[in-house]
């Protein structure tokens, strides 16, 4: 015969505690003390109780459906010095854009705060977010920092969206870099593309735990030995007339490249000169923006990686889980491929040129 389900009532019965308290512990609710927190947990664990899920369901439901006596926002923090670069790049403004739309879904209003010239500090920072109750903080358009991010984090669910500052221990959100350089080599392999070279900022390369490269090296089975290539580093700070153009070219011309691949979408620009001295070359955006789409390569859909931060703070906030994580996850989105035109738009172009001169 099948035992008869642990109840909450239970588990509350043999704890000596009201039942809710123990639902409180349960969803691990800072209002009760951890010991008693742990002690009710361990209690249900070792009785059996597993909620059900049917009910979980309907609790989730109401909260979200219910009228809020106030709208609840989510902290959305950056560090960009420069605000042109917010409204300019394709990057940040579509994570903001697909993080505030999720918000707003969801019953939440993203509010940015800009670390570093708003607020100079983060005690500063700390300041204002616990006084207006903000208990959900995504990091959102973050340059490298390596000072201590001080904040009184037992009171905030926290969330990244690229893997700085590195000295905080959250749940990240990123593109699957590694799938992205796969989808590109496979296509450009399906035009007849052979010799296909990698060319990358070493500093996000870094940061981003050679994940490029990782793909890249990942699916050199689908390049012959004879075409392999090692892929081009460069400086990020760099100036790109003066250092990183002319680096790049040399690599190009000496391994007679076919087609550069980048998360720079000015490489096209190197591209360009290559096939106007006679060697055939396109370009490949691992992060393509409106202007190099045409290009075919990788829409990395940084609005659904900002959807997917809200999400994963929303989901934190709910369940009571509070600052750095002893073992944080990282969720990888899935890019989208634009498909690479038969005929090299470059080419294409400059054949244009030529005729109407």
């Amino acid at each position: 015969m099948e035992k008869p389900r642990v109840l909450m009532k239970d588990v509350a019965k043999v704890a000596g505690v009201h039942q809710t308290t123990v639902s409180l512990a349960l969803r691990n609710h800072p209002s009760l003390p951890k010991s008693t927190r742990e002690r009710i947990q361990k209690l249900a664990n070792e009785m059996g109780y597993r909620p059900d899920p049917a009910l979980s369901a309907l609790v989730a439901y109401r909260q979200a459906t219910k009228n809020q006596p106030s709208e609840q926002v989510i902290a959305w923090i950056i560090n960009v010095k420069d605000p042109k670069r917010i409204r300019e790049q394709h990057v940040h403004r579509y994570l903001m854009e697909g993080a505030k739309e999720r918000a707003s879904e969801l019953g939440y209003k993203l509010d940015t705060f800009w670390f570093g010239t708003e607020y100079k500090d983060s005690k500063s920072l700390n300041r204002v977010l616990k006084a207006r109750g903000i208990q959900g903080v995504i990091f959102g358009a973050f340059d490298y920092y390596d000072e201590p991010f001080e904040l009184d984090w037992d009171l905030y669910s926290a969330v990244k969206v690229n893997p700085l500052p590195e000295s905080l221990a959250f749940d990240t959100v990123l593109c699957n870099q590694i799938d992205a350089v796969g989808k590109v080599i496979g296509d450009l392999k399906r035009i007849g593309v052979e010799r296909i070279g990698l060319a990358v900022s070493e500093f996000e390369e870094i940061h981003k735990r050679f994940t490029f490269a990782a793909g890249y090296h990942t699916y050199r089975r689908e390049i012959s030995p004879d075409d392999w290539i090692e892929p081009h580093y460069f400086q990020h700070g760099a100036d790109y007339r003066e250092d990183v153009m002319p680096a790049t070219l040399e690599w190009a011309r000496k391994n007679k490249i076919q087609a550069i691949v980048s998360n720079w979408n000015n490489m096209d620009i190197v591209a360009r000169q290559l096939t106007e001295e006679g060697q055939d070359c396109r370009f490949v955006p691992l992060d393509a923006d409106k202007r190099t789409q045409k290009y075919g390569g990788i829409n990395q859909d940084h609005r659904e990686n900002g959807r997917r931060a809200v999400d994963m703070a929303v989901g934190q906030i709910k369940t009571f889980r509070r600052g750095p994580e002893s073992s944080p996850c990282t969720t990888l989105v899935t890019p989208k491929l634009i498909p690479i035109p038969d005929e090299c738009p470059i080419k294409a172009e400059l054949a244009e040129g030529m005729v109407a001169s």
